[in-house]
């Protein structure tokens, strides 16, 4: 069976925070590894999948510094490895079927015809707590469009609450609305997503659950996560909401 993007170039869209290894993994299922590309943001450029070690159990997050450092392939020069390893924007390969990473989709205007854009969402409050494990973890070291110089006196109101993170999923939408993005996923249906994108019936896969925020839940009294905070950061975040809630509904939730 066809994918569903009928050979069109598929511009994954990924914002940090939102998956993890294990999409790009399906991705490379879809597509085989060889033809999906990897942007790798600190050098603007372009890798193949098929190069690049994947661990499932592994975020795209804590394994960005682990690819850029620590393996043969990226301290390589081009003659080492045999020629040269990045892609640059305009100069990717014709067999390309699909690109991933952090950009928004006018990144490649001009680049491919008519390209099949898709992008997953994640509740607000859920991606900030998910981003503030990854930074504490790392001690700062991540590779996201904006990040934070790592101090442990920074609890999670004051990192949630930084002027860059506030509705900084709408932002990674560039010039476009989202229904204007051909595929529109949330994180908790993952697996719908995928199976869309197989062109497979994804309904048996909608997760139809409440999604109120229990705040007496170890999870946010650990992060001390108010009522009055819970309040304000949905207030502040307005637009990530919106969009995210809109996406849901593409999605089959209540």
């Amino acid at each position: 069976m066809e994918d569903i993007t009928g050979q069109r170039v598929h511009v994954s869209v990924h914002i940090e925070g939102t998956t993890n290894s294990s999409f790009l993994a399906e991705l490379g299922n879809i597509y085989g590894v060889e033809h999906v590309l990897v942007y790798k943001l600190p050098q603007k450029r372009f890798v193949r999948l098929s190069d690049i070690p994947i661990n499932p159990a592994q975020s795209l997050i804590k394994m960005g510094r682990e690819l850029l450092l620590n393996t043969p392939f990226f301290n390589s020069s081009p003659q080492e490895t045999g020629g040269e390893p990045w892609y640059k924007r305009k100069e990717l390969p014709d067999d390309t079927a699909a690109v991933h990473g952090h950009f928004t989709p006018s990144l490649f205007k001009g680049v491919f015809e008519n390209p099949f854009i898709s992008i997953i969402l994640m509740d607000p409050l859920e991606r900030m707590i998910s981003l503030f494990e990854e930074w504490t973890q790392t001690k700062g070291d991540v590779n996201w469009r904006f990040s934070i110089p790592y101090n442990k006196k920074i609890n999670f109101k004051k990192f949630a609450l930084q002027e860059n993170f506030i509705n900084f999923q709408s932002r990674c939408l560039g010039n476009r609305r989202l229904g204007d993005y051909d595929l529109v996923g949330v994180t908790e249906c993952q697996a719908g997503f995928i199976a869309q994108l197989k062109n497979k019936d994804w309904t048996g896969y909608v997760n139809q659950k409440s999604s109120v925020i229990q705040l007496d839940k170890p999870k946010y009294k650990n992060l001390d996560i108010t009522s009055g905070f819970l309040d304000h950061f949905q207030e502040l975040n307005e637009r990530d909401y919106a969009i995210y809630n809109q996406a849901k509904e593409y999605m089959g939730f209540c």
